[in-house]
């Protein structure tokens, strides 16, 4: 588009350099309107700019929200695109390019100039003038320049650089129009002829001319005479040093037949020129002298053929211009960097160049070409023969021909597939199980309904990509899902919660390599690289048998992971085995565990290594992350150590807590500080002495006033604990301890080897993390620690030492029972092999002082998706608007939730006696508990507040449901102390429920059959006493029952209790109990099938079939509950009853096991020795006494 005859400014959005593009469009923009159409209102220039902005500007536009005043000035407009644009910079990605600049061949010294100065201004350098002169003599292509440049030494500044420079390419192009030039060149082959042999063809200066004619001017002259057409531009083809007349274009014949035809292609350079030579493929009209190879590629997206003539000599690829027109005319054109001369010198017309995707049998890349306006068939260089494996490189033939080019962007670019994707190793992971472990299934966990759709997505995708897999057969594992929101891209990730299955799995115990091993290899190092492998438990494929294993249950149905899982503590083993094996062999390369070490004792040798590594990577299937790569430098951090080619020396961020630790403001804080001293005291006998002045300030009769004294003690213990003898340096072979402890403000962590510190850290907790709830802060500082001290601790089993008990349980718990936020910490903690520890605060000063004298620390992963997944809790309590503030609003107004709320924040006690009684029946949840945008949470229950419970409670029973259905409907969703217990009072006061009750009709009692023998057919059954789970298991021939305490009333729980008790009485031949969900599920129904016993029922809707265990369950709890009340061993109470007649005939053990069992009451031997009770007397005196009971009943 043109304005007022002048060509508008257009933003290039295809830019590399988006802001230098958006710098140059602005300007030219500005320029416009101070000129042409510097009359036109505002609001007009702002309809212009859009115009000239291009789509993507328009598409960027159109997500603005901009107000009518805001729409009408033109700098609002300016700045949006400027916020849109300027993120896209990255200093450190300039200062690289800056520094990658080299001045081409052909490029003139003005445009070099230029760009360097454009470039160094996104670079951040203080002085740019500097950085500029300095690349000047580092980046010419002059090499005399260079050397008069450095002859200035100190003396030289940007502007003498630039006329030196300048005066020296105007000199250069003076003295080539002196000595002219040739006739413009034909391409159409490449001579392999030798550098040498080429000057018998061009070895004079003049002329020649034809029967007396001139062929530049077309007139007669000396050869010794100055040619008139010398300087001179052609009318006709606009070429130069030739009159029209003696163009070349209007024949049709060559004028000099007798001269051989010139047909190598070099670039221009100062000194030397670089000819081309050919090799060959397939040979036309061969001889020993001469010999052509052409190649049929696949170009472009069309996949056209053309037939390439192969020249192994030339750098570049060169296609006519003619054929470019007719083939690719759509494909962009970039204006050429470099100009490009013909053997003899003289130019030729490049229109510019082009980038086209080439195929040649099972290889493909995508190669650049010179469109070359000349009558030539098109030409592929040596570079593009060789990825598209036309050739093979004979080594040994010249060193310079063998030569490659191992700078790390090149290398990089070449394995660009190896950043690319998803890894997968050889072979397949087998996890070994104990055999003697109860397999655990879970059932499917909720998931939010805002949730599920995002759900159903992220298991489609990972199923697309191989890594899980439906699953319809039955398996013995079912675990647990974990679902987990990224804050930024608010995608899902899909974890399993392994605890259990870690519990099975028999780790390898692969060990890692120490630093020690990697650092005693680096002598001599100079240049390193650091890769990081890219997801790399997922490259590790599963065994059919392991990946049965993995199986976990979503709404969707059961899913099964194809890869190795995150958090299974065979993982890290697994994958440093494959990572040692990858790279087992090659020189300069070690890693330990997912990060890669890369060195060499100089560039060529450490690039070399690089290109082997990368080689290797690509072999074997595993993938690297472009993010996390540090490539080609001189000092490097690995694994808390800095190293670099003057040795290995500490990571200064191991000490930095302690060195910015800011001096205390009170006497509280000095105390706080000295019992840190103190505790490292006896590392260092001068501690004591250096601290004199620090003491002084905590006398009662002292004021504290810091002044110059205190503060260089101060200094000087903080020099004293960052340095040996206090601080050790780490050891592999010894234990690793970890402290930990969090403030009201901040977070502290100290890593000790014999109670010695290996190194310190600390964070400020920032607004939203000081609200966190106390047992969050203090999982959070162990999490801090464990990432902090990650190179420490990773595949290491470490202690960690806390003050706050409550957290010793919380690991232990179900991930599922705990609040959210700790449910992602504990998800983050998997990967690490720790045992948390209680410690009273006074055995932690190190870390108690880190917490309470943090510094700023910054690392998103740390809190990453926390916050958010709070939230997401948040969102998705389906109540309206007005009822979630009412909620919030009753809950700042109720004195207990206040109370709970200010507990839950600054950390429980210690004991219950010490917990204020207003919050004291929330004591056995206080590790659930937490706050979250003002409501109370108990795991991710609501606690109502006390002024809303008799509204929730009618609510609850809007349908009129009864005692277990209402307390099922409350207990997925609310929580407050003794809710059942008012359910049930609520219930059995509704009028409404009373008089439409049914009327019940009494059964008549239906005595059981009597077993013919002991322990044929037993009953059992499952029940609660004092916060406990129980199970029973009586036999019905002589009521004999056993209880055990259960951990959990699944399935497998229960199997296991039967299982020890059948090992000891045997397997019966039928076991009666109800539909509990233990009962009827499959795993349940194989172990009856497995055991061969018969499994029967009683009917849902009449418990009292199975009377004779719903009566042992009463007198279990009456046993329970009498022992509590005596302060008895129960254990005593069970043996007395199975010692105790019933029903006037023999006790329980005896009708068992024909015996008495020896108790606390006196008894002699004879009455300990078995006597068997005949069957047919026990049958009669058993019947007897059940038709009494009978008859009385009914």
């Amino acid at each position: 588009m043109e304005t007022y005859g002048i060509q508008a400014p257009r933003m290039d959005w295809t830019s590399a350099n988006l802001p230098e593009a958006w710098r140059r469009f602005k300007q030219q923009a500005e320029l416009m309107f101070s000129g042409p159409l510097q009359e036109k209102r505002e609001t007009e220039k702002c309809s212009y700019l859009l115009l000239w902005i291009g789509e993507k500007g328009l598409d960027i536009y159109n997500t603005w929200s901009l107000s009518e005043d805001e729409a009408k000035k033109l700098q609002t407009y300016y700045d949006k695109y400027a916020a849109y644009i300027t993120p896209k910079s990255n200093p450190i990605y300039a200062r690289y390019r800056f520094h990658e600049k080299m001045q081409a061949d052909g490029e003139t010294f003005e445009h070099f100039i230029t760009e360097l100065k454009l470039l160094v201004k996104d670079c951040g350098y203080p002085n740019s003038d500097e950085m500029v002169r300095d690349r000047i003599v580092f980046a010419t292509n002059f090499p005399r320049v260079r050397e008069k440049l450095l002859s200035q030494g100190a003396e030289l500044t940007l502007d003498k650089a630039i006329d030196i420079t300048r005066s020296h390419e105007l000199a250069q192009i003076q003295l080539k129009e002196m000595t002219g030039s040739k006739d413009a060149p034909k391409i159409d082959a490449v001579n392999a002829t030798k550098r040498q042999n080429a000057h018998r063809y061009t070895k004079t200066k003049d002329h020649k001319l034809v029967h007396g004619e001139c062929d530049r001017c077309a007139g007669s002259h000396s050869p010794r005479d100055a040619c008139p057409a010398r300087g001179k531009q052609c009318m006709k083809c606009k070429k130069y040093n030739h009159f029209a007349k003696a163009c070349k274009t209007k024949n049709t014949a060559p004028t000099k037949p007798q001269r051989r035809p010139v047909h190598a292609l070099v670039q221009n350079n100062e000194e030397e020129q670089y000819e081309l030579y050919i090799d060959s493929i397939t040979t036309v009209n061969a001889n020993k002298n001469n010999v052509q190879a052409y190649a049929d590629i696949k170009v472009g997206p069309s996949q056209q053929t053309i037939r390439f003539k192969i020249d192994l000599g030339a750098e570049i690829n060169a296609i006519p211009n003619n054929t470019f027109n007719t083939l690719f005319k759509r494909v962009p054109v970039a204006p050429p960097a470099q100009s490009i001369t013909a053997y003899g010198g003289n130019p030729l017309v490049v229109r510019g160049t082009c980038m086209l995707e080439c195929e040649h049998d099972d290889r493909s890349a995508l190669l650049e070409f010179h469109i070359v306006k000349a009558k030539a068939p098109p030409i592929l260089g040596l570079g593009a023969s060789l990825d598209l494996n036309l050739i093979k490189l004979v080594m040994g033939v010249s060193k310079e021909q063998t030569k490659i080019d191992n700078n790390p962007k090149t290398i990089l670019k070449e394995y660009a597939d190896v950043f690319q994707g998803i890894g997968e190793f050889v072979g397949e992971c087998t996890f070994r199980v104990n055999p003697h472990a109860t397999p655990v299934v879970y059932p499917p966990r909720r998931v939010p309904i805002a949730l599920r759709a995002r759900l159903k997505e992220e298991l489609d995708r990972m199923e697309d990509n191989n890594i899980i897999v439906k699953v319809t057969e039955p398996t013995e594992w079912v675990n647990a899902l974990v679902v987990v929101e990224k804050p930024k891209s608010q995608k899902l990730r899909v974890c399993l919660d392994p605890r259990d299955l870690n519990k099975a799995i028999q780790r390898p115990h692969y060990p890692l390599p120490t630093l020690e091993e990697v650092t005693t290899k680096l002598t001599g190092a100079q240049y390193f690289s650091v890769l990081d492998a890219r997801s790399g438990y997922w490259a590790i494929k599963l065994s059919t048998e392991s990946s049965m294993l993995t199986t976990f249950n979503t709404p969707f149905g059961r899913y099964r992971f194809l890869r190795l899982p995150f958090g299974i503590n065979s993982a890290q083993d697994e994958f440093q085995r494959r990572v040692n094996e990858t790279y087992e062999g090659l020189k300069g390369v070690a890693a330990i565990v997912d990060d890669i070490l890369v060195y060499g004792r100089d560039k060529e040798e450490h690039d070399t290594n690089l290109r082997a590594m990368l080689q290797r990577t690509r072999e074997r299937g595993l993938k690297l992350n472009p993010d996390k790569c540090r490539v080609g430098v001189q000092e490097v951090s690995y694994f808390g150590h800095r190293l670099s080619g003057e040795g290995i020396s500490p990571d200064p961020q191991k000490v930095k807590a302690i060195q910015e630790m800011q001096p205390p403001q009170s006497k509280p804080e000095l105390e706080t500080i000295l019992g840190m001293v103190n505790y490292l005291a006896r590392f260092t006998p001068h501690l004591s002495e250096v601290n004199a002045p620090l003491r002084q300030l905590l006398k009662q009769d002292c004021e504290f006033i810091w002044d110059a004294v205190h503060d260089r003690a101060f200094k000087q213990i903080k020099e004293l604990i960052t340095n040996h003898p206090v601080l050790t340096y780490f050891d592999p072979q010894m234990d690793l301890t970890l402290q930990v402890d969090a403030s009201k403000s901040g977070l502290g962590a100290v890593l000790l080897q014999h109670d010695k510190p290996v190194a310190y850290a600390s964070k400020s907790l920032n607004s939203t993390e000081q609200n966190y709830a106390q047992i969050e802060k203090e999982l959070y500082a162990v999490l801090f620690g464990c990432k902090r001290f990650h190179e420490y601790m990773y595949g290491r089993k470490v202690t960690v030492e806390s003050d706050h008990k409550p957290l010793e349980a919380i690991l232990k718990k179900p991930l599922a029972s705990a609040p959210p936020r700790l449910q992602r910490m504990i998800l983050q903690l998997q990967k690490y092999d720790i045992h948390i520890l209680h410690k009273p605060r006074k055995q932690i000063p190190v870390a108690d002082t880190l917490s309470r004298k943090s510094i700023e620390y910054h690392d998103d992963s740390l809190s990453e998706g926390m916050d958010a997944q709070v939230h997401t809790l948040i969102a998705n309590i389906q109540v309206s608007d007005y009822k979630l503030k009412e909620i919030i609003a009753a809950t700042a107004q109720d004195t207990q939730l206040a109370t709970l709320n200010q507990v839950t924040k600054t950390g429980w006690p210690d004991t219950y006696k010490q917990c204020p009684p207003l919050v004291r029946e929330y004591w056995n949840h206080r590790c659930d508990i937490s706050e979250i945008d003002g409501m109370m949470f108990k795991g991710e229950k609501i606690i109502v507040p006390q002024s809303l419970r008799k509204d929730m409670l009618d609510r609850i029973h809007t349908g009129h449901m009864g005692v277990e259905k209402c307390k099922h409907r409350a207990r997925d969703l609310l929580f407050w102390p003794r809710m059942g217990q008012q359910i049930e009072t609520m219930v059995g006061q509704c009028s409404i429920c009373q008089e439409r009750r049914n009327a019940n009709t009494k059964e008549p009692l239906l005595s059981y059959t009597i077993p013919e023998r002991p322990w044929q057919v037993v009953g059992t059954d499952l029940f609660t006493w004092n916060e406990q789970n129980y199970i029973i298991i009586v036999d019905y021939y002589s009521r004999y029952f056993e209880m055990e305490r259960l951990h959990s009333c699944t399935a497998s729980a229960v199997i296991t209790k039967l299982k020890a008790v059948f090992a000891r009485h045997g397997i019966p031949e039928r076991v009666i109990s109800d539909n509990g969900p233990c009962y009827s599920a499959d795993e349940f129904h194989r172990f009856a099938a497995e055991w061969d016993f018969e499994h029967c029922t009683t009917s849902p809707r009449y418990p009292q079939s199975n009377g004779l265990a719903e009566k042992t369950v009463q007198t279990a709890k009456r046993i329970l509950a009498k022992a509590r009340a005596d302060d008895k061993d129960y254990y005593l109470g069970l043996l007395e009853y199975r010692n105790t007649p019933v029903d006037n005939l023999k006790s329980p053990a005896q009708l068992l096991m024909s015996c008495r069992l020896r108790s606390i009451l006196p008894i002699t031997a004879a009455q300990l020795q078995p006597q068997v009770t005949p069957q047919h007397v026990l049958q009669n005196q058993r019947g007897a006494c059940q038709h009494r009971q009978q008859r009385y009943y009914n």
